[in-house]
C-alpha cells in the first residue's frame, strides 16, 4: 500500500490515477484507490472511478479519525478485487500522517499490508509562496500544514514542474531540504509524466516505510484548518441542448475567483459526467487547469455535476457564493438541475484513533 499525502490542490489524485494507469499498462499490475474527504461527495472519487479503477472513499473525516473504517475498506478491496497495489490519498489538510496512519498500519497489520515509503506531493506553483521565510503572513495565511507534511514525508514528489522554470525548482529543492535534510526528491508533471517510472519503481520494489514518527503540536494545525470553509454540492443535470462542459466548468471556477482573492482559494474542483462525456477541472489560487476530458466536450445526455470547494471563508458566505454561481450557470447554459446533496461546514478537530510517535 502507498499512502500519498500532500496539501489541497497539490495534484495527488491526478498523480495517483496516472500511476495506476502506468502500472496497469506497462507493468500489468492492478491498482485500487482509497479517497478521503471531510464532506460526503468527492470529485476525486468520481474521477478515479471514471478512469476505471476500483475506488473506495472514507468520508466525514480523515483516515486517522476513521482508521478502523480505512483498514476495513482496504480489506474489502483486497477481498473483492485482489489489487496488487492500493493507493490511499488522505485529505489534503491531514497532519501527522506518519504517526496516525502509516505507523499504525505497518505496526498493527504487518501480515496484511506491505506499506511503501510515505510520499508527499508538493505543488511547485505554490511551494515558494508557502515555504519562503520572507513571506508576509496575515490572519488568513495557511502554511504550517504544508511545511509539516514535508517534514513527515519519506519521499517528496514535486508536481506541476512543467509550469515553473528550472531556477524555481532549484529554489524549491533548497527549501524542502531545509525542512527535511537529505530527503529524496522526485520531479514530475501530469503533462509529460516525467520521472513517473522512478516513482513507480519505488512502489513496486521491496522498499518499505521505516521512518520513525515524530509527533508535532496539533494546536497550530487546528487553527489553520478552522480557517477553511468546505463546500460539497451534487446535482443531477439534464442538458436541453448541447452543453459545453469546458465552458460551464470554466465559468463556475471564474465565479469563485471573482468572489475570492487568490490567497483565499485553496482548492476548487468541478466534475461533470454523463454516459457520453466527462470533464474535470480544478482551481488553485487563480490557476485553473483541466484535469481530464473524456469523449466530446459537449454533454448531450443526463448526468451529474459535483462541486467541491475549500476556501478560506466562513461557511455561510461560501455556501451563498456557490449557490449564486450555480444559479448564474443555470441562466447562462442549456441545462436543468436538481440538487441531490449539499453540505457546507467547517471541519471539527481531528481525534486520531491511534497516535504512534517516538
Amino acid at each position: 500500500m502507498l499512502v500519498l499525502g500532500g496539501y489541497l490542490g497539490a495534484g495527488k489524485t491526478t498523480l495517483a490515477v496516472n500511476m495506476a494507469k502506468a502500472m496497469k499498462e506497462k507493468y500489468g499490475k492492478s491498482v485500487a484507490i482509497i479517497t478521503n474527504d471531510q464532506g460526503d461527495v468527492l470529485v476525486d472519487t468520481e474521477y478515479s472511478r471514471d478512469a476505471g479503477f476500483d475506488t473506495r472513499e472514507i468520508m466525514g473525516g480523515c483516515f486517522c479519525t476513521n482508521f478502523d473504517k480505512f483498514v476495513s475498506s482496504a480489506r474489502t478491496l483486497v477481498l473483492d478485487g485482489k489489487p496488487d497495489i492500493i493507493i490511499a490519498e488522505p485529505i489534503g489538510s491531514s497532519t501527522n500522517i506518519m504517526s496516525t496512519v502509516v505507523a499504525p498500519l505497518r505496526s498493527l497489520y504487518p501480515d496484511e499490508f506491505s506499506v511503501a515509503p510515505l510520499m508527499v506531493v508538493v505543488d511547485c506553483v505554490r511551494a515558494l509562496g508557502i515555504l519562503s521565510k520572507d513571506k508576509v503572513r496575515g490572519e488568513d495565511t495557511v502554511d504550517l500544514i504544508p511545511s509539516h507534511q514535508i517534514r513527515d514525508a519519506e519521499i517528496v514528489i514535486l508536481s506541476k514542474t512543467d509550469l515553473v522554470g528550472k531556477d524555481t525548482i532549484a529554489k524549491i529543492r533548497e527549501e524542502v531540504d531545509k525542512l527535511l535534510p537529505g530527503c529524496r526528491i522526485i520531479e514530475t508533471s501530469s503533462m509529460d509524466l516525467r520521472n513517473l517510472g522512478d516513482i513507480i519503481d519505488i512502489i513496486l520494489s521491496d522498499e518499505k516505510s521505516v521512518k520513525a514518527p515524530i509527533a508535532e503540536n496539533n494546536r497550530g494545525f487546528a487553527f489553520e484548518k478552522a480557517k477553511l470553509g468546505w463546500y460539497s454540492g451534487t446535482y443531477d443535470i439534464t442538458p436541453t441542448d448541447d452543453l459545453d462542459m469546458y465552458s460551464l466548468s470554466s465559468d463556475l471556477m471564474k465565479g469563485v475567483a471573482k468572489e475570492y482573492g487568490a490567497e483565499s482559494i485553496v482548492h476548487v474542483k468541478v466534475m461533470l459526467e454523463a454516459e457520453d462525456a466527462a470533464c474535470k477541472m480544478s482551481l488553485v489560487q487563480q490557476n485553473m487547469q483541466v484535469d481530464g476530458i473524456v469523449g466530446s466536450r459537449y454533454m448531450r445526455k443526463p448526468g451529474k455535476l459535483v462541486l467541491n470547494a475549500r476556501v478560506i471563508s466562513p461557511p455561510k458566505k461560501l455556501e451563498e457564493v456557490m449557490r449564486g454561481i450555480m444559479n448564474t450557470a443555470l441562466k447562462t447554459y442549456p441545462f436543468k438541475a436538481e440538487k441531490v446533496g449539499e453540505k457546507c461546514f467547517m471541519p471539527k478537530p481531528e481525534s486520531p484513533s491511534h497516535f504512534f510517535f517516538e
